[in-house]
C-alpha cells in the first residue's frame, strides 16, 4: 500500500519548508521543540498523524500568548522510518536547531537511538510510542514514557481474549525474540491459553505468505494477534491476506503507530486492539472534547486516531512542564517531568513523581465490529 498519502505528504514538505524558513527568523523570544517522525511518502500516514496533532495543540498554544510570553517552535524532521536517520535527526535538532525538549519518537528501534543520544546530551523526550521497558525511566533517565508499559498491555488483551473464549491464539509476527512477543506468550500462559508464534519474514517476500496461510489453515485458532512492523502490514494489505478464510474469527493488534493500515487490511473482521489512550472518538471525557475542538480549529481533523491522541497528550505534558520551569534549561526541563504529579488533562491522569517508569496506566481494549464501527 504505497503514496496513499500523497497529499499528507506534499503538507508536510509545505510545513517544513515553514519550519526552516521560521528558523532564520529564530531568537530568544522562540523555544523550539523537536521530533523525528516517519512522514516520507511511503508512511502509512501514522507519523503525519502524530505531526499533526502536536502542531495543532502546539498552534493553539501559540494563539493563547505561547508559554512565558514565548512563542513554540516545533520543528520536524523527517526519518523514513530509519533508526541510523533518526539517530543524526534528534543530534541535530539538539546542537544545530537548539531543541530544549523532544518529542514523539516511532518504534522501538527509533525511540532506542533517541535513547542513546538524549542520555548523551542530556535533553528530555516525552512521549516514545512504545511501551517496551527498555525505555522506561529506569533504563532510560532521559525519555519520559506517558503511555502504559507492554506489560500492562498484554496482560488486558490476554484477559480479553480468555472473556470470549479464545483460548488457542496465533501470535503473527515479523519480530519473534521481540519483548513485546514474549510478554504475550507469557501473559496468555498465566491466563491458562495456548499461544503459538507464526514467524513472518519483514515485509513478507518470496512464498512468506502462503506459508503463513497454510500455517493458519493448519492449526484451529481461536484468535490472532498482530505483531508485526510496517512493511509487513503494508504487504498483508497489499496481498489482501486479511480476506483469506483461514484467519481465525477474532483479530487483535497491541496498540501501534499502523493500527489503521493492519486494520484496513481486515476489513469485515472482528477487530480488537489494545488502547494506551481514551477513545479519541467518543467524547465523555474533557480531554477528548479539547483534542477534537483543538485538530479541528487547525485543520487537523485526520490527526483524530489513536496514534494522534497519544501524540496530542504527549505534547500537552511537556508544554505543561515547560509552563512550571522557570528557567528553561534541558536539565530544568527534565526535573520539572520528573516531579509531575497526578497531571490530570481531563480524565487523564500522568505522573512521573516518586520514580514512576510511565506516566500513565491507562490500558483498555477496542474493538472494531466487522461493519467498520468502533463499539468500544
Amino acid at each position: 500500500m504505497r503514496n496513499v498519502n500523497s497529499g499528507y505528504w506534499r503538507l508536510a514538505v509545505a510545513l517544513s519548508a515553514g519550519l526552516v524558513w521560521c528558523c532564520v527568523a529564530r531568537g530568544a523570544d522562540m523555544i523550539v521543540l523537536g521530533q523525528s517522525l516517519n512522514i516520507g511518502p511511503d508512511s502509512d500516514g501514522g507519523g503525519l498523524r502524530v505531526m499533526a496533532a502536536a502542531k495543532g495543540y502546539i498552534d493553539g498554544v501559540n494563539a493563547a500568548g505561547g508559554v512565558q510570553g514565548r512563542r513554540l517552535d516545533l520543528v520536524t524532521l523527517n526519518d523514513d522510518g530509519d533508526p541510523r536517520k533518526h539517530e543524526r535527526n534528534v543530534r541535530e535538532l539538539i546542537t544545530q536547531r537548539g531543541a530544549v525538549a523532544l518529542l514523539n519518537c516511532q518504534g522501538e528501534a527509533s525511540c532506542r537511538a533517541s535513547a542513546a543520544v538524549t542520555a548523551v546530551l542530556k535533553v528530555p523526550l516525552v512521549g516514545p510510542l512504545s511501551g517496551a521497558s527498555a525505555l522506561a525511566r529506569s533504563n532510560a533517565p532521559w525519555l519520559f514514557q506517558v503511555r502504559a508499559s507492554s506489560t500492562r498491555e498484554v496482560e488486558a488483551l490476554a484477559r480479553q481474549f480468555k472473556a470470549i473464549a479464545c483460548f488457542r491464539v496465533a501470535i503473527v509476527t515479523d519480530a519473534p525474540e521481540s519483548e513485546s512477543v514474549a510478554a504475550l506468550k507469557s501473559a496468555m500462559g498465566g491466563q491458562g491459553m495456548t499461544a503459538t508464534v507464526l514467524a513472518v519474514p519483514v515485509g513478507l517476500p518470496g512464498d512468506s505468505a502462503q506459508k503463513l496461510i497454510k500455517a493458519l489453515g493448519g492449526e484451529s485458532f481461536h484468535g490472532a494477534v498482530l505483531a508485526l512492523q510496517l512493511p509487513t502490514a503494508e504487504a498483508l494489505v497489499d496481498l489482501q491476506l486479511g480476506a483469506r478464510e483461514e484467519w481465525p474469527r477474532v483479530i487483535a493488534s497491541l496498540a501501534s503507530p499502523h493500527l489503521n493500515t493492519l486494520m484496513a487490511g481486515f476489513k469485515g473482521s472482528l477487530f480488537g486492539f489494545t488502547a494506551v489512550v481514551p477513545n479519541p472518538e467518543a467524547g465523555n471525557l474533557r480531554l477528548v472534547q479539547e483534542f477534537q475542538r483543538n485538530m479541528d480549529t487547525y485543520g487537523a481533523g485526520h490527526a483524530v486516531t489513536f496514534v494522534g491522541m497519544e501524540a496530542y497528550i504527549n505534547t500537552r505534558v511537556l508544554v505543561e512542564a515547560l509552563r512550571r520551569t522557570p528557567r528553561l534549561t534541558t536539565e530544568a526541563v527534565a526535573a520539572t517531568l520528573s516531579q509531575l504529579n497526578d497531571l490530570d488533562l481531563g480524565g487523564f491522569s500522568v505522573s512521573f513523581a516518586r520514580q514512576r517508569n510511565q506516566g500513565s496506566d491507562w490500558v483498555d481494549v477496542g474493538v472494531r465490529s466487522r461493519y467498520g464501527q468502533l463499539i468500544r
